[in-house]
C-alpha cells in the first residue's frame, strides 16, 4: 500500500483549519458571554486563551474577578466570585503584554490600595504612565493629578500640566481644565511654555 503524500497533507491542512476555526469560535463565544454578563461561561471559555498569552482574554478575566469599577455594567457577578488576587494577577499578565485597559486598571488600584491590593503608588504610576503614553485619557488624567499632588512621583507642575492638557478635551474630563488653571498659577511663563511644547510634541506610543 502506498501513502498519497498530497492526500495526507490535504487532510492535515483540513484538520488544522477546522481546529483553528473551533478555537476562534470558542473565543468569540467567550467574548459574547462576557458582554451578556454570563461570567461563569465567559470565564471557562476565555481562560484557555488567557493562559495561552491572549492579553484581551487575561484583561477580561481580571474584570470578572475584580471589584466593580468604571467600565463594568452593574454588580452582577453571575458565576464568578470576587477574587482580588486573581484579578490583580490577570490584569498584570495583560498589562505586561501592552493591554492599555489592564495597565490603567492595575495602575489605578495600586495607587488606591484599599482592600484590593497593597498600595504601591510608585508601581501604580509606572503602569499608569505606560497607559498614558499609549494615549489613554483616563490614565493621562490620573498621571496628571499624581504629578500635581506628588503621588508615587516627585511633584512636577510641568508634567502635571502636560498630561492634564492632553486629556482636557476628551469627553468626561472637563475638570482637567480647572486643574490646569490652578497648576499654572504656580508656574513661570517659561514653564507653561515648556509644558505646551510637550503637549504639541506628544505622540501615542502603542505597545506590542
Amino acid at each position: 500500500m502506498t501513502f498519497d503524500l498530497r492526500a495526507g497533507a490535504l487532510a492535515l491542512a483540513i484538520m488544522a483549519a477546522a481546529s483553528g476555526t473551533a478555537w476562534a469560535d470558542a473565543y468569540q463565544d467567550g467574548m459574547t458571554a462576557f458582554q451578556s454578563e454570563d461570567y461563569g461561561k465567559a470565564l471557562s471559555l476565555l481562560l484557555p486563551y488567557a493562559k495561552d498569552g491572549n492579553a484581551e482574554a487575561a484583561y477580561l478575566i481580571g474584570e470578572m474577578y475584580g471589584p466593580r469599577s468604571w467600565g463594568q455594567k452593574g454588580e452582577n457577578r453571575n458565576g464568578v466570585e470576587q477574587d482580588n488576587k486573581q484579578a490583580i494577577y490577570w490584569w498584570g499578565e495583560a498589562a505586561k503584554k501592552g493591554n492599555v485597559d489592564a495597565q490603567l486598571k492595575l495602575g489605578w488600584w495600586l495607587m488606591k490600595g484599599q482592600d484590593v491590593v497593597k498600595q504601591d503608588q510608585a508601581a501604580g504610576m509606572n503602569w499608569l504612565l505606560m497607559a498614558a503614553n499609549q494615549g489613554e485619557p483616563q490614565a493621562q488624567y490620573e498621571v496628571g493629578l499624581a504629578y500635581w499632588k506628588g503621588r508615587g512621583v516627585k511633584p512636577d507642575p510641568i508634567a502635571a500640566y502636560m498630561w492634564l492638557d492632553l486629556c482636557a478635551n476628551e469627553p468626561g474630563f472637563d475638570n482637567a481644565a480647572n486643574y490646569i488653571e490652578q497648576i499654572a498659577k504656580g508656574m513661570t511663563p517659561d514653564q507653561v511654555k515648556q509644558a505646551k511644547l510637550m503637549v504639541q510634541a506628544f505622540a501615542p506610543k502603542m505597545q506590542k
